[in-house]
């Protein structure tokens, strides 16, 4: 079966999740991701997790490096920039996050690259765009999330400012690069025309928040937090977060009579209009949580769905094996670890009926591929052996 990017090519020198995710997803769906990373790997393979690592391996790089191949090599020399080149010369995109200025100090701008392959899509994605007061700070998701606002109105008025509990700018960017990696190829599929695209985590915190940012910016609202668990600062009740005897449950948008007389829940009737339930949601939702406090999660989960009420009950991260709708979407997937084995990890969050995403490559051993890289592109058994010998290119035999 072919998937729609068989035949694409892509020169990955990214890391880390923004652009390392976005060209996995693209590696999902057929694309050659020939990954181009320093001899001593990328950092994502030296990242613990809570201080361990899985197998031997980082699972942040396990994450976000299946179906690529591993081509460690020196940048830093003119033999390994020109090896970077010949790769750059048979791919169809350049993907680099890299902060701004590296790839230019390497010989490897968008100018230089288009000497090689003039048709090229050059990704170059940063943290607070590639020009600009900020270009040249150092940034991570939890700062985006902090400037942009986000961390304001997560949370509880009483709390102080709260971020998201995973990196939410990073995986966004990485999802938005994939997408407008396809945009491109589409228009050179038309046009023969490459081009460069320049993304940044900033511009995607702030993309993220097209809601929050509208009604903020437009009308005479403040987007700020109540002193209860709303889950949002512009919804009125009973959308929010409630205790139960033996957990939490989540309500939806929902009418709140509807739920008031479903959890047989007295004194909210005066509370007509949705204004009137905004201004007054820490006490509507008081009301309401005194009623499912006297109550398992799961009575008030079915007494509300049997209604038609949006609820679910609250669930930790270790249970989506245990969703009965998470297994039959087969969200979750078992991969081969590069140490034997396998391990779990997320699926496709969109399924292709002709052609579905299917791991071709689990995530590589640093230089595993690097022979056969160089071999595909026209270099001769001599001297890829010179290459590795001499430290330009990382052979797998040589890892650590």
């Amino acid at each position: 079966m072919r998937q729609p990017l068989t035949g694409i090519t892509i020169a990955d020198f990214t890391q880390l999740m923004q652009g390392g995710w976005a060209a996995q997803k693209l590696g999902d769906m057929g694309a050659d991701v020939i990954k181009i990373e320093p001899p001593r790997g990328e950092p994502s393979r030296h990242y613990s997790a809570a201080g361990k690592f899985h197998e031997g391996v980082s699972p942040y790089f396990l994450t976000m490096n299946r179906n690529k191949r591993s081509l460690p090599i020196d940048l830093k020399s003119d033999e390994g920039r020109e090896v970077a080149l010949d790769v750059i010369a048979e791919a169809d995109v350049l993907m680099q996050n890299f902060r701004p200025g590296v790839m230019e100090r390497l010989g490897l701008s968008y100018e230089d690259v288009q000497q090689v392959n003039d048709d090229i899509i050059y990704v170059s994605a940063s943290g607070y765009g590639s020009t600009g007061p900020y270009s040249d700070r150092p940034g991570q998701d939890l700062l985006y999330q902090a400037m942009t606002g986000l961390t304001s109105y997560t949370g509880r008025s009483d709390d102080p400012p709260t971020p998201a509990g995973t990196v939410v700018i990073d995986e966004h960017s990485a999802t938005s690069i994939a997408l407008n990696v396809m945009f491109a190829l589409f228009h050179r599929d038309r046009t023969g025309q490459g081009q460069k695209l320049d993304a940044s985590l900033l511009n995607s915190a702030v993309d993220l928040q097209c809601q929050e940012a509208t009604i903020a910016l437009n009308m005479d609202v403040d987007v700020e937090r109540g002193r209860k668990t709303h889950g949002h600062p512009t919804l009125w009740p009973p959308y929010g977060v409630y205790e139960a005897t033996d957990g939490y449950i989540a309500i939806g948008m929902a009418d709140l009579h509807h739920v008031a007389d479903t959890l047989d829940v007295d004194g909210l009737e005066q509370y007509d209009s949705e204004r009137e339930q905004f201004e007054h949601r820490d006490e509507i939702h008081d009301a309401i949580e005194a009623a499912t406090s006297e109550m398992s999660a799961e009575r008030v989960v079915e007494d509300l769905v049997d209604v038609d009420v949006q609820a679910v009950e609250m669930s930790g991260i270790e249970d989506l094996p245990d969703n009965p709708q998470i297994q039959h979407n087969e969200m979750l997937m078992e991969v081969e670890h590069p140490n034997g084995g396998t391990y779990t990890t997320t699926g496709s969050p969109v399924e292709l009926s002709e052609t579905p995403m299917e791991v071709r490559q689990r995530p590589p051993r640093r230089g595993e591929h690097s022979v056969a890289v160089l071999q595909e592109i026209g270099y001769e058994d001599s001297e890829i052996d010179r290459l590795v010998d001499g430290g330009i290119v990382l052979g797998e035999e040589d890892e650590e």
